[in-house]
């Protein structure tokens, strides 16, 4: 896969919602993983919602994906 570049906070909620379904995870299962309620879950994968850190990374981490920051090429 990719490297996936987001550059807004509140796209990544579809962003997790998508790579949670395509590996078969559900709302319920990644709740558990994550710590949260199921309705936690609901709002962390709607567009516009904003994240935390903290909440990305354990998802990330969850889903098998990393968080890596790096400095920015200029065009």
């Amino acid at each position: 896969m990719l490297d996936i570049i987001l550059k807004d906070s509140t796209k990544a909620g579809p962003l997790i919602k998508k790579l949670r379904k395509d590996l078969g995870v559900t709302q319920e299962d990644l709740a558990g993983f994550a710590g949260l309620s199921r309705l936690g879950v609901v709002k962390l994968e709607q567009e516009g919602h904003d994240l935390k850190l903290s909440s990305l990374i354990k998802v990330a981490n969850l889903l098998g994906f990393e968080i890596v920051l790096r400095k920015r090429r200029l065009r």
